[in-house]
């Protein structure tokens, strides 16, 4: 009993003796200044597994948003050893489609006309359209669609009498849509006047516009409202009006699909990633030379090693001058935007040649430190 006692009290020993050696050797680590993580500047584009490790399986995400509360904690998991000063350009795919935002439906009346200017108590352009829409909808949000009913007239067309558009705010103007009739239908392969699939649809559609408008110009935009139909999850089955868009190529019309790619920049702050539009910037000679003459009376001594030598002398430079001084030149050197951070690489003697970084933040007027 007295033996076993004798080596519990030995592995007890041995274990303090353990731990105190480990502190030790990090204190005489944190002495020596050696930096523990990777500065690194990634530029990359999420995987499948990317988006399972946040429980997004469909390889999307729901908006901007939701990626930039997510996405940092895809870099923290797959590259943990970077830190303070590392950024990433993450290319994601974002589901977007474009959706119907509000319905409206207008009836032109004889006083509407008459406010419009139209004497004659008709329609005869699609300026014409477009301005009785505006006139009726003054305030569009992005997406509205409004189905105005009116009265035309034009000399030489066929279609003459009461007609209906579906006119489309999109992007920041109107668009006059194509609404695809029952012959159109049939003749895009359909059985019943609509779609079951948003994706067929667009590229049905697109061939129809290439048809149509063969000769518009590269990178005109035009859009379509077509009907749509599906069976929600234990309801019956629903038809409602969807809104596509179309830009030409030059040779066909291309549609603008459901998912889209999307970036983000983000840079590590010392702790974790945070959405960042931090620019790297490091000095260079003529940096040097022009530091050293602005502060040449502020500081004689550190500035006249920077202009023979072209670096801090961190023994002659206090870091609040370092800090104004750099922020000072950034001022010459890049127009001043609220909120923009940059990352700056310095040169240094310490003794022994060196390179430091310092981030700093337009603020005000003035660049601080972040």
């Amino acid at each position: 009993m007295k033996i076993m006692k004798i080596i519990k009290i030995l592995s007890f020993l041995l274990a303090v003796a353990a731990i105190q050696a480990c502190n030790h050797l990090e204190d005489e680590i944190a002495a020596l200044d050696i930096p523990t993580t990777v500065v690194a500047d990634l530029d990359l584009t999420l995987t499948d597994d990317d988006y399972d490790l946040v429980d997004k399986g469909f390889g999307t995400f729901d908006s901007d948003d939701e990626a930039k509360v997510l996405i940092p904690t895809i870099l923290t998991e797959n590259y943990p050893q970077l830190g303070l000063g590392s950024s990433a350009l993450v290319h994601y795919d974002l589901y977007d489609p474009i959706r119907i935002n509000n319905e409206l439906e207008f009836t032109l009346t004889e006083q509407d006309y008459v406010d419009l200017g139209e004497s004659f108590g008709t329609l005869s352009s699609e300026g014409d359209i477009f301005n009785a829409v505006e006139f009726k909808h003054p305030t569009p949000e992005e997406n509205d669609v409004v189905t105005l009913t009116y009265e035309w007239f034009c000399g030489g067309c066929a279609d003459q009498g009461t007609l209906t558009s579906k006119v489309t705010y999109y992007d920041g103007r109107w668009y006059n849509a194509y609404v695809p009739t029952a012959e159109d239908y049939t003749f895009m392969g359909q059985r019943f006047p609509n779609f079951d699939s948003r994706t067929a649809a667009r590229e049905r559609i697109a061939k129809v516009l290439g048809l149509r408008h063969l000769f518009d110009e590269e990178g005109t935009i035009r859009t379509a409202v077509f009907t749509y139909t599906f069976v929600p999850s234990g309801g019956s089955r629903q038809f409602v009006d969807f809104m596509a868009v179309f830009q030409f190529d030059g040779a066909a019309w291309q549609p603008f699909q459901d998912v889209v790619e999307s970036s983000l920049q983000l840079g590590h702050d010392g702790k974790t990633w945070v959405p960042d539009n931090t620019i790297k910037y490091s000095l260079v000679g003529a940096d040097y030379v022009a530091i050293a003459a602005d502060y040449a009376s502020i500081n004689p001594g550190g500035s006249g090693s920077m202009a023979n030598f072209g670096n801090y002398d961190i023994g002659l430079w206090p870091t609040t001058d370092i800090v104004s001084s750099i922020g000072g030149r950034l001022l010459q050197i890049f127009p001043g935007v609220e909120d923009q951070k940059y990352l700056v690489s310095y040169d240094t003697w310490e003794p022994g040649a060196g390179v430091r970084t310092i981030l700093l933040i337009y603020k005000g007027g003035v660049y601080v430190e972040f």
